[in-house]
């Protein structure tokens, strides 16, 4: 009794596997193939169980020498004959179109199978009575109640029959047959009453998982829509869609997308999603991403080398618990809005530098207001330019100007000088790299008649002549040693002596200084002397370079429109909007000072009122994109030539060029890992990810640096 408990245990797990694990297998299927596939699949467990059944007879008859020969043949016969039928039957199935009465065919079947089984292992005390239980289940399965409930019933009546008529049969020589024994009697009642509670228990499981199948498959078929409609919606929008897990890797990428980045699903899914975005500043392991939305624009470079701006917007996702399950990215390509964002921009600077007065105010009114002689805009840190000299212009302060070649250095020294107490007074400018050594110490200083050959008289110096006024001394870095020493004297006693002379004259004189070079550099080779140096420098002025401050570059150009437009006596007064592009995207080594001579130039062509992009120099035009499209596919074709001769894949081929530019970026950093990650335009956990990808890490360090050989 407990081992067919336990078969009937284990017929139940396989019962649940073929109709719950299955079902998912075929959600596409209808009610026809899906009791297709149960067929073929109790059709394979008869099998199964057919062959234990010869199996466990083989064995049996192996191990009992003494047993019967004819009760094995006759046992094994009708199992091998069930066994061919349901082979047969397995063959036959797809051939078929009504499944329902093949499914009570095969029913009926294992019901025969099973009496003639019990008949042979003797009728009422055979062990196998349960196997009725195993037909019911499979009724069940394939009809639910109605088939569980027949199958049970028939079931019944041919085990009845079967113990009647086997108990009557041996009482064949008896006048008065005897009545069935009072424990056959309980033990038939025991096993069809459990057909029927199996047929029940089966049909009511068979049910209610033949409703949860049918949901499972209708709720497939919603999640496959909702899936299609999904795609139909992120396909159809404009703008490039990206999914990523939880870590920032790729597991959806649309065709929009695919579009803007030249890249294809398949060559970016699972991959991080900053790797396709280097600049992308957002970090996927912070743990406090869940309720952020997160933006930034950022450049990306399309196929043929254009660069594009892109504006993406990153969206974590979350499920009902708040836990993070990933982000959804949009980025649309906004190259055309910054474009027109950027000429709105421009020509409204424009307007506003035409309505500006840029007038020098006159020397002699002490109520005109505080103004600047040339020193035009407001950006890269101009106005605090502007505000250090309205307070130092009232002292006698030395002031030491530094900046880059033409960024206006001088202009800031007149500045300072004509709003101050001396404006009245003599503005000296001396530029120290452009007079010969041999003569500077004369010049600054003046000499006496006689004191060298050529010296027919007197001569004052620019230092005499700047008396009670301002000396500007540029480009001071170039001084001699030797007249850094006098210099020196002259800032501290306020006397110097001519060359030559004997006589200390005595000055009062305001110094300013300026040079493009980092000073102190300089005293760190001794090239410049270190007090001279704090003597200069009680106020330092950086001035920008342009290049940092393009915002100006309108109120600069027409600045030096007006300027040159008056000693020229052009009547030209406006700037195209096409022109000023032009100047916006020129990158200015020279600096106002290369602007200045660019609009001159402009000015001194053009035969219009209108400066246009033909009245610029032929450097500062930009190439047409034809033309630059040509020399790229030429360049392209060259590289791809190279690369074909070294017979390499392109795999290594990128591996090598990416390490050498890491090793670059690095070497540029001084090994400093985080300064590196700037220079690339990459964020610092990408880097490192590259480094560890190619064994660069190297020796760290506190400061998270690399150590070079």
């Amino acid at each position: 009794m407990v081992w067919s408990s336990q078969c009937i245990c284990l017929y139940f797990r396989w019962v649940r596997w073929l109709v719950i694990d299955k079902a998912g297998k075929f959600n596409l299927a209808d009610e026809g193939k899906d009791l297709n596939e149960k067929i073929r699949w109790l059709l394979l467990l008869r099998v199964v169980i057919l062959s234990f059944f010869l199996g466990a007879t083989a064995l049996v008859h192996f191990l009992q020498a003494e047993s019967d020969t004819k009760y094995l043949i006759n046992l094994s016969l009708p199992l091998i004959l069930a066994y061919a039928i349901s082979i047969g039957s397995a063959l036959l199935l797809p051939r078929l179109k009504h499944l329902r009465p093949f499914a009570h065919g095969q029913v009926a079947l294992d019901i025969v199978l099973i009496t003639g089984i019990i008949w042979i292992t003797g009728d009422d005390s055979s062990p196998f009575s349960f196997l009725y239980n195993l037909a019911v289940i499979n009724a069940a399965i394939l009809l639910y109640y109605q088939g569980a409930f027949i199958a049970a019933g028939v079931s019944s009546g041919s085990y009845a029959a079967l113990i009647l008529w086997s108990h009557y049969l041996l009482q064949t020589g008896n006048t008065i047959p005897l009545p069935l024994p009072w424990n056959a009697v309980v033990t038939m009642v025991i096993n069809i009453g459990s057909f029927f509670a199996i047929a029940a228990l089966s049909g009511y499981l068979a049910q209610k998982l033949g409703e949860a199948q049918k949901l499972l498959k209708e709720k497939q078929i919603d999640f496959q829509e909702l899936d299609a409609f999904k795609d139909a919606l992120l396909q159809g929008i404009g703008s490039g869609v990206a999914i990523t897990d939880s870590e920032g890797r790729i597991n959806y990428f649309n065709q929009q997308a695919q579009s803007l980045t030249s890249l294809n699903e398949a060559a970016v899914m699972g991959k991080p999603f900053d790797q396709i975005f280097p600049g992308l500043k957002f970090d996927f392991h912070r743990n406090d991403r869940l309720s952020a939305v997160f933006s930034q624009e950022l450049p990306l470079t399309g196929l043929q080398g254009l660069q594009k701006q892109m504006r993406l917007t990153l969206t974590p996702l979350s499920d009902s618990k708040e836990l993070l399950l990933g982000y959804v990215s949009i980025f649309e390509d906004i190259t055309k809005q910054k474009q027109i964002e950027e000429k709105v921009r421009i020509e409204e600077e424009l307007r506003r530098s035409r309505e500006c007065d840029l007038q020098v105010p006159s020397k002699g009114n002490a109520d005109a207001p505080f103004r600047f002689d040339g020193v035009v805009g407001k950006s890269g840190g101009i106005g605090k330019i502007y505000q250090l000299i309205q307070k130092v212009s009232a002292s006698n302060t030395n002031v030491l100007i530094s900046g880059e070649s033409g960024t206006g250095k001088e202009l800031v020294a007149r500045a300072i000088h004509l709003n101050g107490p001396r404006q009245n007074k003599p503005f000296v400018a001396v530029n120290c790299g452009a007079i010969p050594e041999t003569l500077i110490e004369s010049e600054l200083f003046g000499h006496i008649r006689g004191a060298f050959t050529g010296a027919v008289t007197d001569h004052s110096g620019l230092f005499k002549q700047a008396d009670q006024g301002t000396i500007f001394l540029d480009e001071v870095s170039e001084l001699p040693l030797h007249l850094q020493v006098k210099l020196l004297r002259v800032l501290q006693e306020k006397t110097f002596t001519p060359v030559g002379g004997s006589k200390q004259v005595k000055v009062d004189v305001r110094v300013i200084s300026a040079t493009n070079r980092d000073l102190r550099k300089e005293l760190e080779v001794g090239r410049f002397r270190e007090d001279l140096f704090y003597r200069l420098n009680v106020v330092n002025m950086v001035l920008p370079p342009l290049r940092s401050r393009k915002e100006d570059i309108p109120a600069l150009a027409q600045y030096f429109l007006l300027k040159f437009a008056t000693s020229h006596s052009k009547s030209v007064e406006e700037i195209s909007s096409g022109v000023l592009m032009q100047l916006m995207n020129h990158k200015y080594p020279g600096n106002v000072r290369e602007l200045e001579n660019i609009i001159e130039h402009a000015l001194a062509v053009t035969t219009k009122n209108i400066i246009t992009e033909e009245d610029l120099p032929q450097e500062v035009r930009a190439v047409p994109i034809s033309d630059n499209g040509k020399a790229f596919h030429e360049s392209a074709e060259e590289a791809a030539q190279m690369f074909f001769d070294k017979g390499l894949t392109l795999d290594v081929e990128l591996e090598t060029h990416e390490k050498c530019i890491l090793l670059g970026a690095l070497k540029r950093a001084n090994g400093v890992q985080k300064k590196a990650a700037v220079i690339l335009g990459i964020n610092y956990r990408s880097l490192r990810h590259r480094l560890e990808k190619y064994d660069l890490l190297g020796t760290k360090n506190s400061d998270q640096s690399i150590d070079f050989e």
